[in-house]
């Protein structure tokens, strides 16, 4: 009776040691396949490898193909607009000159420091001569 047993679980421990180096054997296989993909591109190349794979299920490559569809067409966005487009309000130049030369005149008028000469205002008629009596 002791001999039934023994060759029993003898041949249970061959059993699983057979099972155990298939299982290595298997994980070595995955563990270089997983560096290779990770070597050739990233999740795009691993996606194309699977729908491109004659070997692999239909579904897996409909899957695999939808999944990379974004890579490989990215959808058409709209352009954005390349100013910003909130805009200031535009003084008219007559505008700005005229409100420069009240600031001027004013200033004008200021009594000036006592270390500096009075500044006289020049104005020409627009006819070559400095005075305004120029006819």
């Amino acid at each position: 009776m002791d001999v039934q047993p023994q060759t029993d679980l003898k041949a249970y421990a061959e059993r699983l040691e057979v099972l155990c180096r298939a299982q290595a054997d298997e994980i070595t296989k995955l563990r270089e396949e997983n560096e290779r993909l990770r070597a050739e591109g990233g999740a795009a190349a691993a996606l194309r490898d699977v729908y491109l794979n004659p070997n692999s299920s239909e579904g897996n490559k409909v899957k695999a193909a939808a999944a990379s569809l974004p890579f490989e067409r990215p959808k058409l966005m709209p352009e954005r607009a390349p100013i910003d487009a909130t805009c200031e309000v535009v003084e008219p130049l007559a505008d700005v000159v005229s409100r420069q030369r009240a600031r001027a005149d004013r200033m004008l008028l200021e009594p000036p420091f006592s270390d500096l000469p009075k500044v006289v205002p020049f104005r020409s008629n627009g006819k070559g001569s400095d005075d305004d009596t120029a006819g």
